[in-house]
C-alpha cells in the first residue's frame, strides 16, 4: 500500500473526554483537517460500527462526513461477522465515491481496550487465538469485497513472537497496511509503549508498519522511527495536546540535523 508519502504521519482515531465519560468522536472532519493542515500525512475515521452502517441508512451520512481536503483517509470499523464487514466495506467505498471526497483504506479495529468492545466481541477482544481463523476471515472477505486497500490496528499480545505470528497471519491474509498499539491490551494506555515489538513486527512484514504509542512529544517521534525502524506513526492524545505536534516535529528534525553537521 503506497499513498505516496515516506514516512507517513498519522491522525488515529481518538477517545476524547468529558467529565468521566469517554466519546469516540474527535476524528470528525474539522480535528483531521486541523491535524492535517499542521503536518499530519494521513488521517483515520472515528470507529464505526459494521452492523449499524448495514442495518441503519443514515448512519454513514450522519457519521462520515468529509471532504477533498480531508485526504488521504482511512475509515475504521468494527464488528466480528465477516459477511458484515465485507458489506459494510461495500457500502463505504460506494458512499465515499457517490459523494465524490474518496476513501483510500478502510481500516479493522483489532485494538480497542474498552468494556464496550468486550461486550461486543471485537476489537483487542478478538486478538485471543480461539478467533484468529475468524480476523483472518474477516480480512480475507473484505478484502476481496473492495477495489480499495484493507489496513487493521491492533495491540500486542502476550509474547513477542505471538504478535509476529498474528502479523504475518493478517498480511496473509490480504492486509495491506498494519498500526501497531505497542501494549497490550490490559495495560491500556497505560506505560511506556514497548517499541521494540513493533520493531519485531516491522522486520517480519512486507506491507507498511505504523508504530503507535509513547507520541508526546516531537521529540517522541523521531525516537520512536529510530528505535523502531516504521514506516510512520500514529498519534492519538499526542494531537489531542497539541494539534502541530507533527508539523513541530519537522522543525524540531531539521534543527537536530543542523546540529549534527
Amino acid at each position: 500500500m503506497n499513498l505516496g508519502f515516506p514516512i507517513l504521519l498519522c491522525a488515529a482515531p481518538m477517545v476524547v473526554h468529558t467529565g468521566s465519560c469517554p466519546f469516540l468522536a474527535d476524528s470528525l472532519v474539522g480535528s483531521r483537517i486541523l491535524t492535517r493542515r499542521w503536518g499530519a500525512s494521513l488521517a483515520y475515521s472515528e470507529m464505526l460500527f459494521s452492523e449499524r452502517i448495514v442495518e441503519e441508512e443514515d448512519y454513514l451520512a450522519e457519521k462520515l462526513q468529509s471532504c477533498m481536503e480531508d485526504r488521504p483517509l482511512i475509515v475504521q470499523i468494527c464488528g466480528n461477522d465477516p459477511s458484515i464487514m465485507a458489506r459494510a466495506a461495500c457500502l463505504i467505498e460506494d458512499f465515499c465515491n457517490n459523494k465524490s471526497h474518496g476513501v483510500d483504506a478502510i481500516d479493522i479495529n483489532l485494538g480497542c481496550p474498552q468494556k464496550r468492545a468486550a461486550e461486543g466481541h471485537y476489537g483487542s477482544y478478538l486478538l485471543e487465538k480461539k478467533d484468529w481463523k475468524l480476523v483472518q476471515e474477516i480480512v480475507e472477505s473484505m478484502s476481496k469485497s473492495v477495489n480499495i486497500p484493507i489496513s487493521c490496528k491492533i495491540r500486542l499480545l502476550q509474547t513477542e513472537s505471538q504478535t509476529v505470528e498474528f502479523a504475518k497471519l493478517l498480511e496473509a491474509a490480504g492486509c495491506s497496511l498494519l498500526a501497531v498499539h505497542g501494549r497490550q491490551r490490559r495495560h491500556g494506555r497505560k506505560g511506556p509503549a514497548d517499541l521494540d515489538q513493533i520493531a519485531a513486527v516491522k522486520r517480519a512484514l512486507t506491507i507498511p508498519v505504523i508504530a503507535n504509542g509513547n507520541v508526546r512529544s516531537p521529540e517522541d517521534i523521531w525516537i520512536n522511527l529510530e528505535k523502531t525502524r516504521a514506516d510512520g506513526i500514529m498519534s492519538a492524545e499526542g494531537l489531542l495536546a497539541n494539534p502541530a505536534i507533527f508539523k513541530v516535529h519537522e522543525w524540531y528534525r531539521s534543527a537536530e540535523l543542523m546540529r549534527k553537521r
